[in-house]
């Protein structure tokens, strides 16, 4: 009986687990990945975005020159001032990583912070399927359940029927490098895995 155990631990080898405390932040990264996955909504905030690199960018030029004529006149004045402001501001509208303000969104953070109670999770991913498990309780999944697979730059999201998600903090892997991840559940699902830009 002690081989045939053996046997079957052999063949249920756990091969990534990610244990992470789901927060409100996790909640707000969907939603802000959700918007950009749509394909009109994904285009608007991508616009959006470039509009608002391409508008950081020109007065970050503009602020510099504006600042950088008025001190090389020896004068420092107001103009001095104008032009360190628009170079301030053209700066942080460039490095902006949100595709728009509107997809930020205090009011949805707000309102994430205030109702997103912090859970811990573990989710195990073995050859046949994954397990969830959460404080309310655990269950199993095989891979080709899955609708979709996304990733940003923090995250990758499992999407299943019915707009239920969980969302894989990359930090939080304890087993298995999540760079092979993205293979791993492409090789199991069939699908691809879409990037969030």
């Amino acid at each position: 009986a002690l081989w045939l155990r053996a046997f079957f631990v052999r063949r249920r080898r756990m091969l990534f687990q990610v244990e992470e405390i789901v927060t409100w932040r996790d909640w707000d990264a969907y939603r802000i990945a959700s918007a950009l996955h749509g394909k009109v909504t994904g285009s608007i905030m991508r616009g959006l975005w470039g509009f608002q690199r391409a508008l950081g960018l020109f007065f970050a030029v503009f602020g510099g020159a504006l600042a950088g004529l008025s001190l090389l006149s020896g004068r420092p004045n107001l103009l001095t001032v104008m032009g360190a402001a628009m170079l301030y501001f053209g700066i942080r509208q460039f490095r902006k990583k949100e595709a728009a303000e509107g997809v930020k969104s205090r009011a949805a953070q707000r309102a994430f912070q205030e109702n997103v109670t912090d859970t811990p999770m573990r989710f195990t991913f073995e050859e046949d399927g994954f397990y969830v498990w959460e404080p309310s309780g655990s269950a199993s999944y095989r891979y080709h359940a899955l609708d979709a697979v996304w990733e940003d730059g923090e995250r990758d999201y499992l999407i299943l029927p019915g707009k239920q998600w969980w969302a894989l903090q990359k930090g939080a892997f304890t087993k298995g490098d999540p760079a092979g991840f993205r293979d791993f559940i492409e090789s199991k699902t069939g699908k691809a895995v879409e990037m969030i830009k």
